[in-house]
């Protein structure tokens, strides 16, 4: 008696022990007594074990009504059998008995729900050279997703399913100026992820008369950027920035020296619109704000 009485408990330790090891799938302990499963109903999800452990008696695990498509099974779960798994790769309510104990009330279910859809693309930003050409990003997904870009020098891989790869194809940068472009993907159930391609300007033909006055960088910010600018050098300007809805949400401040430094840690991620220099005279860029 003793003897069954302490396996109990290892058995309690070690479904304790099932229950909090992270991991992406999880194993779900039931332990399996006289007249008893316990718990007798469960939460799951797709992936899961369920696994049934032998406590005391002769008992089975016997499927009954369970999701069209899924596995059924029957075990004995006894003293020279002590242990049964069950994965999960349907959703839907499953039920199970003791088939000699049924009529005693030895009954049991988990419903089996499926998964939360995933979705995340990376690198946050690709930086390609003025000429045509194209750039990729890696996505990491259990779902369908869609992909977008909000200009239309740059191309790129409109859907796919689960892992995949976007390929964004832009043309040539024939301007004096950095130029950006947002890809948006999406999934159902998921957050939106947007990745961003930060294309060269063009060297051709360019005089100090058509440089871009003000240079900023890096893109996309973390916490600070810096303008760098001949002008700079011997005088000051402003800086202001926009949301994407037109609003001012900084400044405007004055700056000096190349390049000069402007602290944004305390806006929060997004697409920024930055307007340097004072009056007509200014230049607008538009920054990526993230972590």
């Amino acid at each position: 008696m003793k003897t069954r009485i302490y396996f109990l408990f290892a058995m309690i330790f070690l479904a304790g022990t099932f229950f909090t090891i992270p991991s992406h799938a999880t194993t779900h302990t039931v332990l399996v007594g006289n007249y008893y499963f316990n718990p007798a109903n469960l939460n799951v999800t797709v992936g899961d074990t369920v696994k049934w452990v032998w406590v005391a008696g002769s008992h089975t695990t016997t499927s009954g009504t369970i999701p069209a498509g899924a596995a059924s099974w029957d075990h004995l779960i006894n003293s020279s059998n002590q242990t049964y798994s069950y994965a999960v790769t349907v959703a839907g309510v499953f039920n199970y008995v003791c088939t000699p104990h049924a009529s005693m009330g030895m009954v049991g279910s988990f419903t089996a729900a499926s998964p939360n859809n995933t979705l995340a693309v990376a690198p946050a930003n690709q930086n390609v050279s003025s000429a045509a050409g194209n750039t990729s990003f890696t996505v990491t997904s259990n779902t369908s997703w869609n992909a977008s870009c909000d200009m239309t020098w740059c191309t790129c891989t409109p859907s796919g399913t689960g892992n995949g790869t976007i390929t964004a194809t832009y043309t040539e940068n024939t301007t004096h100026a950095i130029r950006t472009t947002m890809i948006t993907v999406t999934a159902s159930g998921v957050a939106d992820q947007t990745v961003m391609v930060t294309q060269a300007a063009s060297t051709t033909g360019l005089s100090d008369q058509a440089a871009p006055l003000f240079l900023i960088y890096p893109n996309p910010v973390i916490s600070k950027f810096w303008v760098a600018s001949e002008s700079l050098k011997t005088s000051e300007t402003e800086v202001s920035i926009y949301n994407i809805s037109g609003m001012k949400v900084f400044g405007p401040v004055t700056i000096s020296g190349s390049p000069a430094t402007v602290d944004v840690s305390r806006l929060p991620d997004g697409v920024y619109f930055v307007r340097t220099g004072k009056g007509s005279s200014g230049e607008v860029s538009r920054i990526v704000k993230t972590q």
